[in-house]
């Protein structure tokens, strides 16, 4: 077996690399914990003690719930493993509208622990008219996507094969200009004439190029490597979800090794 190697190929907001001779089935291991098992923080106790905005109550905790909360794994830590009933962190929202029309953002949710705070300063919660008013209480709790979205620390992830696109050595002039053009991800260029690849890996495996020239496209799926691509909304940097991702995986290996070790003992 081939040694897996990783060719990151952007890590600036969003997070995509190649695994080299990591199957699809692993990769898409990894993915699902990502989504599904890496704990964040988000509000999920929601004491409304005053509203006389437009918004009901029901609607205004909603929207609460769903601001994105920034902080680090070691609060994280910190909360799972309280021995006591303070395994929340306290945020309050106070605002009020005197004589103008207010704007209540996520700004306005003060926290009473440094570690954590809004993703965004800038997410709209609610608009209030002169005279009107917003007091309420909320608890941050510690969660996984599993039990709610509001806990999954990315809003996309992917994995697929790598895209492998052989082209035929003669392609005539009127034909490698329309491959080109077909392609929506531009994948092909025109140079003197040819046809040539210039990123495989923009390929989304439309097959629209070899729908069209079967003769002198193909294109195939490579699923002994694989393409990750994610994009985190901003609870946990890309760096701290892959760790939390791994120490997940490689936990769930060593359970199933247990397992299986007794299993084999019993039937022996």
């Amino acid at each position: 077996m081939k040694k897996p190697k990783i060719e990151l190929l952007e890590s600036n907001g969003v997070f995509k690399a190649v695994l080299r001779n990591v199957p699809v089935e692993v990769a898409n291991s990894i993915r699902r914990v990502i989504m599904s098992e890496v704990r964040t923080i988000a509000i999920d106790d929601v004491f409304i003690f005053k509203n006389s905005s437009v918004l009901n109550d029901d609607t205004l905790a909603h929207r609460l719930g769903l601001i994105p909360l920034k902080t680090t794994r070691k609060k994280i830590k910190k909360l799972v493993d309280a021995e006591d009933e303070t395994d929340y962190v306290t945020l309050v929202l106070n605002v009020s509208a005197k004589d103008k029309f207010t704007t209540v953002y996520s700004r306005d949710l003060k926290s009473k622990d440094r570690a954590v705070k809004p993703v965004s300063g800038d997410i709209e919660i609610a608009k209030l008219a002169p005279g009107q008013t917003i007091e309420a209480e909320l608890w941050a709790r510690v969660g996984s996507g599993s039990e709610h979205a509001k806990w999954s620390p990315v809003s996309v992830a992917v994995v697929r094969g790598v895209p492998k696109i052989s082209l035929s050595n003669e392609i005539p002039r009127g034909k490698a200009k329309k491959i080109v053009e077909i392609c929506p991800k531009g994948v092909f260029k025109l140079s003197r004439g040819k046809v040539e690849i210039v990123d495989p890996l923009r390929c989304t495996l439309c097959m629209l190029c070899e729908k069209e020239f079967p003769e002198y496209v193909k294109v195939d799926i490579d699923e002994s490597s694989s393409l990750l691509y994610f994009e985190p909304i901003g609870q946990l940097t890309i760096k701290e979800i892959l760790e939390d991702a791994f120490e997940i995986l490689l936990d769930k290996l060593d359970n199933f090794m247990k397992s299986f070790k007794e299993v084999e003992v019993n039937v022996t």
